[in-house]
């Protein structure tokens, strides 16, 4: 059976300072600083996954030519790191240079000792911190702190499987379920940052909107599973139409907005509002029965020295697809530009 810990007032006191803090970095300054304190080390780092690597993503109290490393990515099975994570428990190298575990890049960089704690996430090892030594280790390490700075890593750990939801909910309130694009929330800043970027008056920038013509007939006549796939293919079909600067939101139902950042030249704005035309035109259907699909797109051309906000802008380019609809569909409107005021 394990000796309970026996916990200062200081130790209490900090872990309550960290119960509170919810921002992530400052989560890790306080535990890192807390972890390396206790067991005498000159600095930590916090070591996570990338695929089949290890990679190190804060530091505290390091030397430069230590985090200048931080863009070394190491396999996950070397290193005291690699070793701590695959027998599950800490690992303390006190003389890491001389180590079989020791890494040339880390050696040139002066370290003389390492401890590295594995850090579980939900029930699985996912990360490590990583406790530096740059003098050699003054004296021998107790159990007290080696319990102690585990239970900071613990507390890492807690903090990062947090992050790791928020980071989640975060993602599912600013996306689209069905097709993995920004939804109307998600679009909105998008939307502000491009019309800011438009003030460098550069190049055209434009929102789109977009309505799917006869989506209710897809949906009546081959149901609303076949509508799901439909938008699916019309949302990867008009990605495939624009370029990286572009971006694409499912505002709702069958309604897309576009916002055009890539185009340099009216000409080159109006190529692109024609690839989306193109993109949205198909035939589909199944057991005999087909639907032609085409899209109308209403445009609004964002000005450097734009005044409207995003719901005049909005309303503007939505007001041009609606427009679009009326003319038949299967065609784009741009909205005329805002006249001066007198």
């Amino acid at each position: 059976m394990q000796e309970p810990l026996d916990l200062r007032d200081s130790d209490i006191v900090l872990l309550s300072i960290l119960a509170r803090e919810t921002n992530l970095p400052r989560f890790f300054h306080i535990a890192a600083n807390a972890a390396a304190k206790i067991v005498g080390a000159d600095g930590a780092g916090l070591i996570l996954p990338e695929g089949e690597k290890l990679k190190y993503r804060f530091f505290e109290g390091l030397p430069p030519q230590f985090v200048a490393l931080s863009q070394h990515a190491f396999d996950r099975s070397t290193g005291v790191a690699g070793a701590a994570l695959a027998q599950n428990h800490p690992l303390f190298i006190e003389d890491y240079p001389n180590s079989d575990l020791a890494l040339p890049h880390f050696v040139e960089s002066g370290l003389k000792a390492s401890l590295s704690i594995p850090i579980r996430i939900s029930d699985q090892i996912e990360a490590v911190l990583a406790l530096s030594w740059f003098k050699p280790v003054g004296q021998s390490m107790s159990m007290r702190q080696l319990s102690l700075a585990t239970l900071f890593g613990d507390f890492i750990g807690t903090a990062l499987y947090r992050d790791k939801i928020e980071q989640h909910l975060n993602r599912l309130a600013h996306s689209d379920p069905l097709t993995g694009l920004p939804n109307r929330a998600g679009f909105y800043p998008l939307l502000d940052q491009a019309i800011l970027r438009a003030q460098d008056g550069d190049r055209h920038v434009a929102l789109a909107i977009i309505d799917i013509d006869h989506f209710k007939t897809v949906n009546d006549t081959l149901g609303h599973e076949f509508g799901d796939r439909l938008l699916m293919e019309i949302s990867s079909r008009l990605a495939e139409a624009l370029h990286r600067e572009d971006k694409i939101a499912r505002l709702g139902g069958d309604e897309i907005a576009i916002l055009i950042e890539s185009a340099r030249h009216l000409k080159d704005l109006q190529d692109i509002v024609r690839r989306l035309s193109q993109a949205l035109y198909l035939r589909i259907g199944r057991d005999g029965e087909y639907v032609r699909i085409s899209g109308s797109i209403g445009v609004c051309e964002i000005h450097p020295k734009e005044t409207r906000n995003q719901n005049t802008l909005m309303c503007a380019a939505d007001s041009a697809m609606y427009q679009a609809k009326r003319a038949g569909g299967n065609c784009a409107v741009f909205s005329a530009p805002p006249q001066p005021d007198f």
